[in-house]
C-alpha cells in the first residue's frame, strides 16, 4: 500500500481524534466573550446598545450617559389610538436616582395625594404622604410609567393623571396633585399634570412644599423627533436630550426599580439590568448553555416584555457576581434580524462592566455547520495560514492541545504562525453567521 495513503489516513485518523479531544478540553470555554458594556463606576451611567452596530465593527455600544442627572422621563411619542394610546402621555421616574440602601440613602418616590385640589395650589396639605404607596414605573413596558398607574385598557381613554377629551382631543387632567420627594435629601416637588394638548405639548406645573421655585413646563413633542423620552432634572430646571435617536440602538444597560422575591414576597428594589427597546423581542431560552441550545433549537418564545434579559442573569454571592450561564437569550430587532447573546461575567463596583457573548443567528447553521463554508490553506502550514470563507471573519482563536490560547487575530483571512512550535493547534473562526472549529498541524 502507497506510503502517501497510509500517511493521508493516519492524519485523518489523528485530526479526528484531535478535535474529539479539543471538544472535550474546551467545552467550558465555549462562547467566549466578545463585547462589552461598561457603565462605571456604581454602575453611573446608561449604556445604550446596538446589536447591528456590534456584529459590524465589534462594538454596539452607540451612548454611554449619565443616569443620575435626571428625574422625571417624559414621553414625546405619538400617541397611537386606539391600538396603544398611554405610550404618548406616559411619566417615568428615576425611582433609583440618589439610592444607596447599604448608606441608608433612600431614592427618589412618588405619590398622589387623596382629595387634594390643584386650584388650591399654595395650600395643599402633604400630611401623611410618608404613608401613600409609592407609585412605580412597569418594568415591563416604557408605555406604563409612575403617572399612569392603574391605567387599564378596559378605560382607555383614562390615563390616570388626565383623561382624553374626544372632543378637543386633549388629555386634561383629573385633579391629581402628585409630590415627588427624596426624603434622605430633603428634596420635595408638589406636581399638576395639567394637559397634554393635541398630541403635541405638555403642560406641567411645580413647585416646592412651600411653593417657591414655582415652574411652569411647557415641553413641544415635535421638538423630539426619534426619542422615546426627553428627561427633566428637578432640580435644575434643565430639560435633557441625553437618547440616541430610537432606530439606532436595540438594549439599554441601566438601574431600574425591578421587582424581585423577598422572603417569599415580590417587592420593588433598585436593580443593574439589561431593557430593550420598543419593536425589540427576546426569547429567554433557559436550561442550555450557550452551546448546547441554536436559533432553530430553542424553546423559548419571543417576549415583548422590556425587562425579558432583565437583571436575574447575575447574582450576588457576598464578594463577586456569579453568573448563570443557562440563560441563553435570542434577540429579534425590528428590522427581523435575530441575535444571540450570552452573558459571560459581571463586574459591579468601581467598574459596573458586563462582558458578553454576542453573534447573528440563523435558522439554518449551527455550531461547526458553518465548516463547509470555510476552507483553510495550506495543512500542513508552516508560515502565513490563508482562511477563505463565505461569511464575514470576525475573530479567529488558536488554540494548542491542553486548550490554551496561543494565538489570537482579529477580522483577517490571512493568519501569521510563524511563532506557533511545531504540532497540532485548532483554529476557531467565529463569523457572522456562526462558529468553526477545523484542526491544523504546524511544520
Amino acid at each position: 500500500m502507497p506510503s502517501k495513503f497510509l500517511s493521508d489516513n493516519m492524519k485523518y485518523l489523528f485530526t479526528s481524534i484531535v478535535t474529539l479531544l479539543f471538544a472535550s478540553l474546551t467545552f467550558g470555554q465555549s462562547c467566549p466573550s466578545n463585547d462589552s458594556a461598561v457603565m462605571g463606576p456604581g454602575s453611573g451611567n446608561d449604556v445604550f446598545y446596538s446589536l447591528k452596530q456590534a456584529t459590524s465593527t465589534g462594538s454596539g455600544v452607540v451612548k454611554t450617559v449619565a443616569n443620575n442627572t435626571w428625574h422625571m422621563a417624559i414621553s414625546v411619542q405619538a400617541s397611537n389610538f386606539p391600538s396603544n394610546p398611554a405610550n404618548g402621555v406616559n411619566i417615568r421616574i428615576n425611582s433609583t436616582n440618589g439610592e444607596n440602601p447599604q448608606a441608608g440613602q433612600s431614592g427618589w418616590k412618588l405619590v398622589k395625594l387623596n382629595g387634594e385640589d390643584p386650584n388650591n395650589w399654595r395650600n395643599i396639605d402633604t400630611t401623611g404622604m410618608y404613608a401613600l404607596p409609592e407609585l412605580l414605573d412597569s418594568d415591563s413596558t416604557w408605555n406604563l410609567g409612575a403617572f399612569t398607574k392603574g391605567y387599564s385598557g378596559s378605560n382607555p381613554f383614562n390615563f390616570i393623571w388626565g383623561t382624553y377629551n374626544q372632543s378637543n382631543h386633549n388629555v386634561e387632567s383629573n385633579g391629581n396633585v402628585y409630590v415627588l420627594f427624596n426624603e434622605s435629601a430633603g428634596d420635595y416637588k408638589k406636581i399638576h399634570v395639567k394637559e397634554v394638548t393635541y398630541d403635541t405639548m405638555w403642560h406641567i406645573i411645580m413647585s416646592n412644599i412651600d411653593n417657591s421655585d414655582s415652574v411652569y413646563l411647557n415641553i413641544n413633542k415635535k421638538a423630539y423627533p426619534k426619542r422615546l423620552f426627553v428627561y427633566y432634572n428637578v432640580l435644575t430646571n434643565q430639560v435633557l436630550d441625553r437618547e440616541p435617536d430610537s432606530d439606532k440602538w436595540d438594549l439599554l444597560w441601566t438601574k431600574y426599580k425591578g421587582i424581585i422575591d423577598f422572603q417569599g414576597s415580590k417587592v420593588p428594589y433598585g436593580v443593574t439590568g439589561v431593557l430593550h427597546n420598543n419593536g425589540v423581542k427576546v426569547a429567554q431560552n433557559l436550561g442550555k448553555k450557550c452551546d448546547e441550545v441554536w436559533l432553530r433549537t430553542k424553546t423559548a418564545m419571543d417576549e415583548n416584555n422590556i425587562s425579558t434579559i432583565g437583571h436575574d442573569w447575575k447574582t450576588f454571592n457576598g464578594s463577586a457576581y456569579d453568573i448563570t450561564d443557562t440563560f441563553v437569550y435570542f434577540i429579534t430587532t425590528s428590522d427581523t434580524v435575530t441575535y444571540k447573546m450570552t452573558m459571560k461575567s459581571y463586574q459591579g463596583g468601581g467598574m459596573g462592566k458586563t462582558e458578553f457573548n454576542l453573534y447573528e443567528a440563523t435558522l439554518s447553521l449551527d455550531e461547526n455547520t458553518i465548516s463547509s463554508l470555510l476552507n483553510m490553506y495550506p495543512n500542513p502550514v508552516q508560515n502565513m495560514l490563508n482562511i477563505n470563507s463565505e461569511t464575514e471573519i470576525l475573530e479567529v482563536l488558536i488554540y494548542d492541545m491542553q486548550g490554551k490560547l496561543v494565538l489570537e487575530s482579529g477580522k483577517s483571512n490571512t493568519i501569521d504562525v510563524n511563532s506557533l512550535n511545531k504540532g497540532v493547534y485548532v483554529v476557531t473562526v467565529r463569523t457572522s453567521e456562526g462558529v468553526a472549529h477545523q484542526t491544523i498541524i504546524k511544520e
